[in-house]
């Protein structure tokens, strides 16, 4: 048998070293992934967005798909069975690649327009007049202008409603003066804005203005 030169024996025995300190630093990263992924919990399948969804929209099969993510890393109350979600009404918007939660849609025995209003708030269509059209879901102040002439009031514009949720618009303006141009908007507001907008409707001018989602009034 051939004499193995110090060299070569030196080499051997560092390789061997080598060969030890990486099957624990391997073994020893294993084990930490193993303890990490116990720490995260199971995987659940989780509802995603496939598209923005606005306020008052039917959630459609193709409005949705999942994820498996970790339990630890998801909200508490995010929704995890796809198919029982199809045809429940958004309450709140949800963005696309966002999770759903149980606020997200209305009860299951809520259907239409009636299925985003909370308790304790009312649905209330206005006409505004040359307004802007804001999107399902955005905020707005509602402003009324009234003449002194008619309405017994000193006069002036007011904001009769502010930072309320547009839950949908239409075109069916009605007729009459001021109403060039006009619109429906149906606004989400509580008893005492809806009693103002009301009196607003029937003594004075509406229309709207955008307001940025941080002043967004949440019910």
């Amino acid at each position: 048998m051939p004499r193995r030169s110090p060299r070569a024996l030196a080499l051997w025995g560092a390789a061997a070293v080598v060969a030890v300190v990486t099957a624990t630093v391997v073994a020893g990263d294993l084990a930490a992934l193993h303890r990490r992924a116990a720490d995260l919990g199971p995987e659940v399948d989780a509802v995603v967005a496939t598209r923005d969804l606005p306020v008052g929209r039917a959630v459609a099969s193709g409005d949705l798909t999942t994820r498996a993510v970790h339990r630890s890393q998801l909200p508490s109350d995010v929704l995890t069975d796809r198919v029982a979600l199809v045809g429940r009404i958004v309450a709140v918007p949800v963005l696309d690649g966002a999770y759903l939660v149980h606020r997200s849609v209305a009860p299951r025995r809520r259907t239409g327009l009636d299925g985003v209003v909370p308790d304790g708030m009312r649905a209330m269509r206005v006409v505004v007049t040359d307004a802007l059209a804001p999107r399902p879901g955005a905020a707005v102040d509602v402003l009324a202008t009234f003449d002194p002439s008619s309405s017994g009031t000193d006069g002036g514009t007011i904001v009769v409603a502010a930072g309320v949720t547009v839950l949908g618009t239409d075109r069916r303006g009605g007729t009459g003066t001021g109403r060039t141009g006009a619109a429906g908007v149906t606004v989400l507001v509580d008893p005492d804005q809806a009693a103002a907008l009301a009196d607003a409707q029937t003594n004075g001018v509406v229309t709207l203005a955008l307001v940025p989602p941080e002043e967004a009034a949440h019910p």
